[in-house]
């Protein structure tokens, strides 16, 4: 035990006569860190949000395919970001919150995004849903207390995360439809949102629903982590990406080894065959075939980076755990056993774990919880700090577009915030 205890004072003293090594490369990430985060504030407070709500009709039969072309409008207001722009211009790609909730008054849906790119999600909705209605209306957030939860509110609520890797697919849609049908036989067709729909349009006063996604368009990362992980499957080797370092050493071990091999045989070293691949798709299960083609299949549609958090929030007379239940629920129907599916975060939803043998702990630890995700919500924030104590995931537009989109004339919940009747056209010979 000594001679540990001498070993880590040595280490220490050691480390500390070299401080001028280490100590400019520790103060120039922290000054890199300090100054990306004062231009990103400083970038992000000149911008205007606010809140759109959609209504649709009554008897809109569309599919969650038509969220999907939405989505893919939405796509195109991300661009890729250099230098000048990270480190200069603080610019961070615009991030939109979709949201559902539900209380009282009923199901409403709702689009949180900047003021500047209001046209576009109005245009992409219209173009889909010509008949709907979108208005600007205050922050239903804002309606309850900031100090939930209180003496009159508690709150249960969860970040969620995938249980696999982003390029495996969830349960889409299209996975809900046992056949091809056309729009006309909307009735036909499963809806995956009907039972979120039917559970948010039973809540009474005093009862609350929030589901939030905060999404922002992903970059190409994600679909070289597809091709990967289907070359991993099927066994071919995966040649990992070399930065410009590791090419360097790479370049300078393979040249060391080959004069040593040269002073010492006269010959330089053979470079080693090339392995065969006799790989056959035959060879595979069908389960491992259809995990292919699911996973190839996702990965040839865009991707969006996506936090999710949900909360259910009443007063503490009214609060009612079949709630959670419910919720736990919704997202349960897009878990695929073979391929991928929601989980709770235990990190940063109420679940306490460990603490909940001590009570006072446990008191404190799920206050503080449930205050920082009501917060984080409010606020709708996920991907900066102090927001990002989850990483985000990646779903494609038809993932997103399944757990997201305006039902139709399938989900008949009474409750669902409506129009009643069609607005038409004014004539073209109207005198002006």
């Amino acid at each position: 035990m000594q001679a540990i205890v001498e070993q880590v004072f040595d280490f220490w003293r050691v480390f500390g006569n070299f401080w001028y090594l280490w100590l400019p490369i520790a103060l120039f990430f922290l000054f890199r860190e300090s100054w990306k985060g004062y231009l990103r504030g400083y970038f992000l407070s000149n911008k205007k949000w606010i809140l759109l709500e959609i209504r649709v009709p009554r008897d809109v039969a569309k599919s969650p395919k038509a969220m999907e072309s939405i989505f893919a409008g939405l796509h195109s207001a991300g661009k890729s970001i250099d230098l000048v722009d990270r480190y200069w211009k603080g610019y961070e790609n615009p991030w939109f919150s979709l949201e559902v909730i539900g209380n009282a008054s009923g199901v409403h849906f709702f689009i949180w995004t900047e003021a500047g790119l209001r046209r576009l999600v109005e245009s992409q909705i219209y173009a889909q849903y010509p008949a709907s209605e979108i208005t600007e209306v205050p922050d239903y957030a804002r309606d309850l207390p900031p100090d939930v939860p209180n003496n009159d509110w508690t709150l249960w609520g969860a970040e969620m995360v995938l249980t696999k890797p982003d390029a495996y697919p969830i349960r889409t849609y299209e996975d809900f439809t046992l056949e091809d049908i056309s729009e006309k036989e909307e009735l036909r067709k499963i809806d995956p949102l009907s039972s979120m729909v039917e559970f948010l349009g039973s809540l009474e006063a005093g009862e609350q629903c929030w589901i939030q996604f905060i999404v922002r368009p992903a970059g190409e990362g994600w679909k070289k982590e597809g091709e990967a992980l289907m070359a991993k499957i099927i066994g071919r080797e995966v040649k990992k990406e070399e930065n410009f370092f590791q090419q360097v050493l790479r370049w300078v071990s393979d040249f060391v080894g080959s004069l040593g091999a040269l002073l010492a045989t006269g010959a330089p070293t053979a470079s080693p065959p090339d392995k065969k691949d006799d790989f056959s798709i035959f060879k595979l299960s069908p389960g491992q075939q259809e995990t292919i083609k699911a996973v190839e299949r996702n990965i040839t549609k865009i991707g969006f980076e996506v936090g999710l958090r949900w909360m259910y929030i009443a007063r503490r007379d009214k609060f009612n755990p079949v709630g959670i239940s419910a919720l736990f629920g919704i997202f349960k129907q897009f878990t695929s056993q073979s391929l991928n599916g929601f989980k709770p975060y235990r990190k940063t939803s109420s679940m306490i774990g460990y603490w909940q043998y001590v009570p006072k702990f446990k008191a404190i630890k799920e206050h503080t919880k449930k205050r920082r995700i009501y917060r984080a919500y409010r606020m709708r924030g996920f991907f900066f700090p102090p927001f990002n104590k989850v990483r985000p995931f990646v779903l494609s537009s038809s993932e997103l577009a399944t757990v997201y989109h305006f039902p139709g004339i399938v989900a008949g919940a009474p409750a669902m915030a409506r129009i009643e009747a069609k607005k038409g056209s004014a004539p073209p010979n109207l005198p002006l």
